[in-house]
């Protein structure tokens, strides 16, 4: 399949003095980045019309291809997949799935819910490497991807030396091990977090909970042995927190639910009341506000009077959901009782 009908808007992958028209047998469409081992390219293998891609390294230097055979060790979700390797005019290049999804770099999780996942996804990527005897070396916000809500570990093998994610062990030239991935992976936890690397670590209690603070700080403790003694140990705890988490949403999602439904309630009584007083206007007056308390809050609204219908909700947004509900209790509330005040003056 030609290039141009998997890159729409780029009408030809025409050499036009920015990249090669060509890596082997693989059509280039654009340059997507440049690293410290070479450009890597948009491309296409199009006798499976398949988009890739393409890292292109200098003549002689065999890092492309070695870093390249060491992830591809490590067949998991969490970890990109390398899918050729070749030369091409004597430089080496190695072919993966191409990568639509920023990095943690570009553009971190919004919400603690959404970090705790990536966390999660990103031990478990260490994990499957550490299971294969493979170790990272080198992992960094530039290093992780979030594909579709998937994260990819890229650049496996690669020197960790020089950055600021990089644990004060390998910064004085120890060789890098798995707990040297377990402070790789702690600081860059700690930017998802703060927004900066951890020089020096520090979370306030509104960047994280007490139980993800203490698992992040002690991965990024300077002697290793003080760290987790398995990146499944710091996994585990980042999951603690997340099935903590998850139980407190459910307490307030089910507050929420039955404040919604007090609401309804309440909106009955105010009808009935109108109606005893008189009030002309009391049906259109209720039936806007039930529209406009379905409109705000739709996920209650759906779900009848069957909580588990309610669907998956952020943690934040129920919280929230809760606090806004209160205050249209309270308002609804207050008009019944000035109704319940009218209607006994006259009686």
């Amino acid at each position: 399949m030609p290039a141009a009908l998997l890159f729409p808007g780029l009408a030809d992958p025409l050499n036009n003095g920015s990249h090669p028209s060509r890596v082997g047998r693989y059509a280039i469409v654009e340059c997507v980045g440049n690293g410290a081992l070479g450009p890597v390219y948009a491309g296409v293998d199009e006798t499976i019309g398949r988009r890739v891609a393409v890292r292109v390294g200098r003549a002689g230097d065999p890092r492309v291809h070695q870093q390249a055979r060491l992830t591809g060790q490590v067949a998991h979700p969490n970890v990109v997949s390398v899918l050729d390797l070749g030369d091409d005019n004597g430089s080496p290049f190695a072919v993966m799935e191409l990568l639509d999804g920023p990095s943690l770099l570009q553009a971190a999780p919004a919400t603690l819910e959404e970090r705790l996942t990536v966390m999660h996804q990103i031990c478990d990527g260490l994990r499957a490497a550490h299971d294969c005897g493979v170790v990272h070396g080198g992992v960094k916000p530039g290093h992780v991807f979030v594909q579709n809500g998937t994260v990819k570990l890229i650049d496996f093998g690669s020197d960790g030396r020089g950055h600021v994610f990089t644990s004060p062990e390998q910064s004085a030239g120890v060789p890098a091990d798995h707990r040297s991935d377990i402070y790789s992976a702690g600081a860059t936890f700690h930017f998802m977090l703060t927004g900066r690397a951890p020089h020096p670590p520090s979370l306030t209690s509104t960047q994280a909970p007490e139980g993800l603070s203490r698992a992040v700080l002690k991965a990024v403790e300077t002697e290793p042995v003080r760290r987790q003694s398995s990146i499944n140990h710091l996994r585990a705890e980042i999951d603690q927190v997340r099935a903590g988490r998850l139980g407190d949403r459910q307490r307030i999602l089910v507050a929420a639910f039955d404040r919604y439904r007090d609401i309804e309630s309440l909106l009955g009584q105010r009808r009935a009341l109108g109606r005893r007083l008189g009030l002309k206007s009391i049906e259109s007056e209720c039936d806007a506000t039930l529209a406009q308390l379905a409109a705000a809050f739709p996920e209650f609204a759906r779900s009848g009077l069957d909580i588990n219908q309610v669907g998956d909700i952020d943690a934040a947004r129920v919280s929230e959901a809760l606090t806004e509900l209160q205050l249209f209790h309270n308002d609804v509330a207050a008009e019944i009782a000035v109704m319940k005040a009218a209607s006994g003056v006259r009686r």
